[in-house]
Formats: C-alpha cells, sequence, structure tokens
C-alpha cells in the first residue's frame, strides 16, 4: 500500500474519519449493532465520494493520469485500513490475541502496484495464518461485505 505522507490529508482526512467511527461505536453502542453498521457506511461512502471529488478536481488542474491514479490507489488504501481498524477494534475485539489473530491485507494487480484506474476492481489477498479461524473468518467477511456495500468490485 501507498506511503500516506505522500498525500496527507489532500485525498482524505483518515484520522478524522477515525474519530467520527470511534465516536459511533463508543456512544454506548456495540459496534457491531446494526445501526451503528449503517451510520459506519454512511460514513464511509461520504469519505470515499469526497475524495473521488477531490481526485477529480486535482486532475483537472494538473492533467497528471498517472498521479490520479495514485491518489485513487492512496484513498482506496486509507479506507481499506480504517475499515480493518474499524473492525478489529470495535467489531471483533480480541482482548487475548492468540497467533491466529492476525492477517496481512495485501493489494494486488494494479492496485497493489499503486496505480488504480477509476472503476477498476479492487484485488485483496487476506494472509492469514496456517489455520483459519473464527476471528479472521469475521474479519475478512466485515471487510468485504462493507466493501461491497460501498459499491466497490473486489476481486
Amino acid at each position: 500500500m501507498n506511503a500516506p505522507e505522500q498525500f496527507p490529508n489532500q485525498i482524505i482526512d483518515a484520522e478524522a474519519l477515525r474519530l467520527e467511527l470511534t465516536a459511533l461505536a463508543s456512544d454506548g453502542n456495540d459496534g457491531s449493532a446494526p445501526e451503528v453498521r449503517a451510520s459506519v457506511l454512511r460514513l464511509l461512502k461520504n469519505a470515499y465520494q469526497e475524495g473521488r471529488e477531490k481526485t477529480r478536481l486535482l486532475l483537472e488542474r494538473d492533467g497528471k493520469g498517472t498521479l490520479c491514479a495514485e491518489r485513487l490507489s492512496h484513498l482506496q488504501d486509507e479506507l481499506i485500513r480504517i475499515i480493518y481498524d474499524f473492525a478489529t477494534t470495535h467489531v471483533y475485539r480480541v482482548t487475548n490475541p492468540s497467533a491466529g489473530e492476525r492477517m496481512a491485507v495485501v493489494a494486488v494487480g494494479g492496485y497493489g502496484r499503486g496505480t488504480l484506474a477509476p472503476g477498476s476492481d479492487i484485488d485483496l489477498l487476506f494472509v492469514l495464518p496456517y489455520k483459519q479461524t473464527a476471528w479472521g473468518e469475521s474479519i475478512v467477511e466485515y471487510i468485504l461485505y462493507m466493501l461491497w456495500d460501498m459499491g466497490f468490485k473486489v476481486g
């Protein structure tokens, strides 16, 4: 995934979005409650749409197509990080994790190379320990369903 320093808050303010999501889950709500999930989805969709619009405006200003694809990749990176963090912190929190409660989320294909064309699918690889756990399965499912509900094509 792209280094976040390359586009600091230019496309998405990831820290502000994280704070908003944490507030949703911290208001005495369980992060997995349906109303919280609906609010999380709404905030993520808004952040994505705003990021796409900022990317479009920057492309119109500088005319750099490859840089636009890198910006889109960065936006997607941040959204996936945020979804993963929310899922592991507020929805499927493990207080005493074992070696089985870890994973890596890896972008592959054009997205993995840090250039995501508009309308491209999101190719992800979930690297899990040798033995799948219910926690790992739940995290993968949460991420995929959230991305699908946001309208992404995930491969």
